[in-house]
């Protein structure tokens, strides 16, 4: 039987095992099967990773039209393979690169000079070794000869990180961190020169799509990732320091958004308060300003759309409310008529001291089951900044209620609303939730009035 009849063969009997029968496999049994086939993976894997490397050489520029790939009507070896193979052009293209590195140079006869990683080849042909873990191995020492190390110091550095992924049963991402490291070790004086490549490859372009999204693309140095990154992770860590209550009260929305999504919130938020801070840079004496143009009678009914200058695509009320109510970022309002209706953050937003006292009697965000805390929240106007209660002007502790971001972002936009009775914050349901609309008392007081004796 060929080779090839033969795989085939063991192809059809893998695929022929009972995938129901897993179910019925107690832990360890699992675990074992999952080795198993593994170690099957590895070796078909490596052996990809050799018959792609045959093409690529086969395949070499100074062969012209005579190339494999070329004889074949393929540009590149890369198209070859994956019209062959039916993989992504981005695996087909690893498998080449690893595939002829593993290689020794073809010599001018013809013949074949010694291979560069024999330690690596030789436990990647015996399924002992991943490719993933030899293609950081190999990466990694290559950076060292390109950077004038001694073949000796080079050899040494492969066999220390063979001997150490399989002695240490490291995983791939293990044995990436590990060859990093030996790499620093052994050249301590590339970090400089390889940071500055890292520097002049650092990028940040954003641009508004016909949709409206502003879309774009970014690369980081490690410590500009270092700062966004735990920036990130700060914000939207629950240990924080502050009082937080959770209710076990029935009327929950979940937070739906997917981690990208909060990412992107997060940020926004630390721009915000960035642009917000005393220490900011200003224009002619202010803050970063969003200017939204709205008729005073969509804006005082709380419908029809905003816009905002230097985006085509308009903003519903319940954002042009929301952005009013907190929004660190002054926003401008102009009428129909081009006058300016009110200029936001000077006067109509809550002090540092009023956020404290808020703080200190909501306890975080009032949604009843939310556990966020007051430094995780944004304050509300239970009623309307602009309201024959609360007139222009009249920002009081007495009309303002903590919500995180999310909550906040959802009430300005569902049929729940938020009212103040006794001083204390109050959502009302929907019908379709409560048919009576009861009132619930949201507010998580940590003292109590005893009862008169």
């Amino acid at each position: 039987m060929s080779s090839v009849a033969r795989l085939h063969e063991i192809a059809a009997e893998l695929c022929g095992d009972s995938v129901a029968g897993e179910a019925g496999l107690i832990d360890h049994e699992l675990l074992e099967l999952m080795a198993a086939h593994e170690v099957v993976a590895r070796a078909v894997a490596a052996r990809q990773v050799r018959l792609a490397g045959e093409v690529g050489v086969r395949s070499r520029s100074e062969l012209g039209d005579e190339g494999l790939s070329r004889s074949q009507n393929f540009t590149t070896p890369v198209a070859l393979v994956a019209k062959v193979t039916g993989a992504s052009a981005r695996a087909c293209k690893a498998r080449l690169e690893l595939g002829r590195t593993l290689r020794g140079a073809v010599l001018l006869g013809g013949g074949e000079g010694p291979a560069p990683f024999p330690a690596v080849a030789r436990v990647l042909d015996q399924g002992v070794l991943g490719v993933e873990a030899a293609s950081a191995i190999v990466k990694q020492c290559s950076v060292l000869a390109d950077r004038g190390c001694s073949a000796d110091v080079v050899s040494l550095a492969e066999e220390t990180l063979v001997d150490q992924t399989l002695s240490c049963r490291l995983t791939a991402d293990e044995t990436f961190r590990a060859a990093i490291h030996l790499r620093e070790v052994l050249d301590p004086d590339g970090a400089e020169p390889r940071d500055e490549v890292l520097q002049m490859q650092r990028s940040l372009t954003i641009a508004q799509a016909p949709d409206g999204m502003y879309r774009g693309t970014f690369a980081l140095t490690p410590e500009q990732g270092g700062v966004w990154m735990s920036s990130i992770r700060a914000m939207q860590s629950p240990r924080v320091v502050g009082p937080r209550f959770v209710d076990g009260d029935e009327y929950v929305i979940a937070d739906g958004r997917t981690q990208t999504q909060k990412n992107a919130d997060t940020v926004t938020e630390l721009i915000a308060r960035a642009a917000g801070a005393d220490d900011m840079p200003r224009i002619n004496g202010a803050i970063a300003t969003v200017n939204v143009h709205m008729t005073l009678d969509d804006l005082e009914k709380g419908r029809g759309v905003g816009w905002i200058d230097g985006i085509d695509q308009p903003v519903p009320a319940s954002t042009v409310a929301q952005l009013r109510c907190s929004s660190p970022i002054a926003a401008t309002l102009f009428g129909d008529k081009g006058e300016v209706l009110f200029h936001g953050k000077a006067k109509r937003l809550f002090t540092a001291a009023q956020n404290r006292a808020l703080a200190a009697r909501d306890g975080g965000c009032v949604w009843p089951s939310c556990d966020r805390p007051p430094s995780f929240c944004e304050t509300h106007h239970a009623n309307g900044w602009v309201s024959d209660d609360h007139p222009p002007g009249r920002t009081d502790i007495d009309n303002g209620v903590l919500l995180c971001h999310f909550h906040h972002s959802h009430l300005h936009k569902s049929p729940w609303k938020l009212t103040m009775q006794e001083g204390t914050p109050h959502l009302i349901p929907p019908r379709w939730v409560d048919t009576e609309q009861k009132p619930i008392p949201t507010t998580r007081r940590r003292t109590i009035q005893r009862p008169a004796a």
